[in-house]
């Protein structure tokens, strides 16, 4: 080979530079989707202060690292069913607090290649970004073809994750509108409204009190049941009307749907009676 052939022409050289530039767009493509990803598979707060807690996340997410985002990854969409995740409990607060994740149920033999590339990814973009100097080598014009080679052989691998993060990104997003609409209609405000009251300490109490009745026959008196509840916690019982909806404390029994209710004749009036429903068994 001759001293022409042995010095890369500059066309080859312009073509390595040019392949570097498009994969680290392409590189960045992938940042902003994962952060795209992350910033949405995580609500949670109040309905008053949701907004704000996921305009902080994603706030957080722009200054994390590619390193960090790929690891949030794993960490917070990646699952597979033998895996158990810790939910973190709610903080203490008097208003209904939702919490929404979205997750990737994968199996670990699938899981395993996955991040195997996403692993791939990280090192191939931060060889690219800071240490790319040792194959830039324009006297060789074998480097310089082996370089150009080896950057498009690259394009193919970031191309191939670019597809599956953004259709991931697509499912997350059509997952949280469908989520949203779910919560905006009428059914979704009283789902909502119901898990608030079944959870609640209110219903707890009655629960409690109705599990142990006083009366062989297996029910409770209602007005007992609230006369030993007010006695135990009387905040309880408070605001019943603007915690629950609902000012009677029938009313809000039925409307938890875990009891079952009867009334019975006494003198003067009615009492009602309830238990804890039963499950139902096929």
């Amino acid at each position: 080979m001759d001293e022409a052939e042995k010095n890369a022409p500059q066309a080859l050289k312009d073509e390595v530079l040019r392949k570097v530039g498009r994969n680290l767009l392409l590189n960045q493509q992938i940042e902003h989707l994962l952060k795209s990803i992350l910033g949405i598979a995580r609500i949670e707060g109040t309905l008053a202060d949701a907004g704000s807690r996921l305009e902080a996340r994603q706030e957080e997410l722009r200054t994390t690292s590619m390193g960090g985002l790929l690891k949030r990854f794993r960490d917070e969409v990646l699952t597979s069913p033998s895996e158990v995740r810790d939910e973190q409990n709610s903080p203490n607060t008097t208003h209904p607090w939702v919490s929404t994740r979205f997750q990737i149920e994968i199996a670990p033999e699938n899981r395993a290649p996955l991040e195997a590339d996403l692993a791939l990814l990280a090192r191939e973009r931060n060889d690219l970004a800071h240490h790319f100097l040792p194959h830039w080598q324009p006297e060789s014009f074998e480097r310089m073809t082996e370089t150009s080679v080896r950057l498009d052989e690259q394009l193919e691998r970031i191309k191939a994750m670019h597809d599956r993060l953004k259709s991931i990104l697509d499912t997350t997003r059509e997952a949280g509108l469908s989520f949203a609409t779910f919560l905006g209609s009428t059914e979704g405000r009283a789902a909502f409204e119901l898990m608030w009251l079944q959870g609640s300490r209110l219903i707890d109490l009655l629960l409690e009190i109705a599990a142990t009745p006083r009366r062989a026959d297996g029910w409770t008196d209602l007005s007992y049941a609230a006369a030993i509840a007010r006695g135990k916690e009387p905040d309880a019982l408070a605001d019943r009307k603007t915690r629950y909806g609902e000012e009677s404390l029938k009313a809000l029994v039925i409307k938890s749907q875990l009891f079952e209710l009867a009334e019975e004749a006494v003198p003067g009036g009615v009492r009602t009676l309830i238990r804890v429903r039963r499950e139902e068994t096929s």
